[in-house]
């Protein structure tokens, strides 16, 4: 996760820094739009992967609460001899 936030973090300072350069009349360029796409998708992966995640310990915490008991098998008595 921190390789992700860190690429988050660089585009969003590079965002920002390209877009003071833009002045007020020019619409944003192709190139900026799609790194704010980007940075929209990753985001919403990034929530999804944390729901997975927050699934996964919700299930694991279900699991040592209630732990299903383990049925033994009834043995077989060996008759003996006499």
């Amino acid at each position: 996760m921190r390789p992700v936030g860190a690429l988050i973090l660089s585009l969003a300072l590079l965002v920002s820094s390209t877009g003071g350069a833009a002045t007020k009349d020019e619409p944003p360029d192709r190139e900026m739009l799609k790194m704010m796409e980007l940075l929209r998708e990753m985001e919403v992966v990034k929530q999804m992967e944390m729901l997975r995640d927050m699934h996964v310990v919700e299930s694991a915490g279900d699991q040592g609460k209630n732990p299903t008991p383990q049925k033994s098998t009834p043995r077989k008595k060996k008759e003996t001899l006499r």
